[in-house]
């Protein structure tokens, strides 16, 4: 067997560059597309979606949340919060529950989480019995998020939804 000349082992390089790049665009589109495929069937199950905002929740009375590590405030779908803890509530239109699910799905995620967590905002989804079927409780300030098991998988993306949140309306951040 020869040895391969100079020219011959450029373009080997050339070729394995490219091959590796094209493997990761399609691993990257793939991944992608299977992030598409269930956040569209999340939504395709949701009738109405609702974003709550709270006083931080570790400020609450001890009786109104008896379990501050755990979203406690839906019983029987039904939503019981204090009117004196609640600060906005919105039930999104379908042009905001699109521009919602768009953003999940082209979300960035953050790598980094703070000790604290103060959750002051939640989105509910709701079938088409309008029950509660799953939420995500969110703290923008230290970068945690809660979730219902079905959600997990676009939690962390409810963390970059704060200027969106401000947009559809949501004027309560901090205390």
């Amino acid at each position: 067997m020869g040895v391969l000349s100079s020219k011959t082992w450029i373009l080997l390089k050339k070729i394995f560059c490219l091959s590796t790049i094209f493997f990761l665009f399609i691993v990257m589109n793939s991944c992608n597309f299977q992030r598409k495929s269930e956040i569209d069937l999340i939504f395709e199950q949701t009738k109405k979606i609702e974003i709550l905002a709270y006083s931080n929740r570790n400020e609450w009375d001890s009786l109104d949340n008896t379990d501050f590590y755990k979203l406690n405030y839906i019983n029987n779908n039904i939503i019981e919060i204090k009117e004196k803890y609640l600060k906005s509530r919105i039930v999104l239109n379908p042009s905001q529950q699109n521009i919602l699910k768009n953003s999940l799905i082209n979300c960035k995620t953050k790598n980094w989480v703070a000790a604290c967590y103060d959750p002051r905002h939640s989105i509910l989804f709701y079938n088409e019995k309008d029950e509660i079927f799953g939420y995500i409780e969110i703290c923008f300030e230290c970068n945690r998020v809660e979730s219902t098991s079905n959600l997990k998988f676009i939690s962390e993306c409810a963390l970059s939804q704060e200027e969106l949140f401000k947009e559809f309306g949501i004027t309560y951040f901090n205390d």
